[in-house]
């Protein structure tokens, strides 16, 4: 039998996560009503990992609303590069991936990366509250504030932030001074946070959205557009040559090159999460969020309705 410790401590958890049972999610039987959505994230790759948000993106776009991209930090150390260049790479590589998605526009805020501890939390989620206010999206996507061991400390703080703005932007007294450039208080109605489930707890995930072949598809194909980050030859070198070192190898890496051979790694990882998602939730493919809807401020309402609103 194959040492499947010594195949890397990604892949080990990844296989051990496969055959974890998980509690069934609940699956949204539609997506909620609107014509816009913002999704606000730290980082240039958030919206296409693994654990969040390029399927739903892509549905969003597929069933007819505007998406935009809101990158609150510059990413400058995200890359083996100098800090400049990863910048400049990492933004072109976010705009691909948006593009691939189907996304309208990505818009930096260029705080320093790994340094929004130190920021104004004010700040940060002033411009927040101004781009909701801008775009007056129906859904915001972003980081679920409230997940537990979240290491990174951007994620923390720009999930926090905005969840602040999506509640504070509709405000009329918060921040007045907009209304000068036009901009009225604005309330979104619906949130989707997403959390990553590798660093302990994550988050409790409280409804499961379907995805189609070709939503998994693109959500693949933008994951891989970030090459400063990910699908690196080297990863899938370092593969093979433990394979080898055990007697084994992978059929469907013949006549691959070391960058192919990655691509396809990354395309075979996150096919297997959109379907163990969509397990969990009785479908074939499908992401699963911590969702919050108008009625989430009164829970008593909101039982109220569940339980007696009939179609006459």
């Amino acid at each position: 039998m194959a040492n499947i410790f010594a195949l890397g401590p990604a892949l080990f958890l990844g296989m051990v996560a496969a055959g974890v049972a998980a509690d069934p999610v609940p699956l949204m039987p539609k997506l909620p009503p609107g014509k816009v959505v913002l999704v606000l994230q730290p980082h240039h790759d958030d919206h296409t990992t693994d654990y969040g948000m390029g399927g739903l993106i892509a549905r969003f776009v597929d069933e007819g609303y505007d998406v935009y991209y809101v990158r609150a930090s510059n990413d400058e150390k995200d890359g083996s590069a100098l800090p400049a260049e990863n910048d400049n790479i990492n933004h072109r590589e976010a705009v691909a991936a948006a593009k691939v998605l189907g996304m309208k526009e990505v818009i930096s805020l260029n705080w320093r990366n790994d340094y929004t501890a130190s920021i104004p939390l004010n700040e940060l989620r002033a411009q927040l509250i101004f781009l909701i206010r801008k775009y007056k999206p129906e859904i915001v996507l972003g980081h679920n504030p409230w997940e537990h061991y979240q290491k990174n400390p951007d994620h923390r703080n720009v999930g926090r932030a905005m969840a602040e703005a999506y509640w504070m932007a509709g405000l009329a007294n918060v921040h007045p001074e907009h209304r000068k450039l036009g901009l009225e208080p604005h309330e979104a109605s619906y949130l989707f946070g997403k959390a990553r489930l590798d660093w302990g707890l994550g988050h409790t995930p409280n409804v499961a959205v379907e995805l189609n072949e070709e939503q998994v598809r693109r959500k693949q194909t933008a994951y891989e557009t970030h090459r400063n980050v990910y699908a690196k030859p080297a990863t899938a070198r370092a593969v093979k040559a433990e394979l080898a070192r055990q007697g084994l190898y992978i059929p469907e890496w013949a006549g691959l090159d070391d960058q192919e051979a990655a691509v396809r790694m990354e395309e075979w990882h996150m096919n297997w999460i959109s379907r163990k998602r969509g397990a969990e939730a009785g479908v074939r493919y499908a992401e699963d969020y911590y969702f919050l809807d108008e009625f989430d401020a009164l829970p008593g309402l909101k039982a109220y309705l569940r339980d007696n609103v009939v179609k006459p």
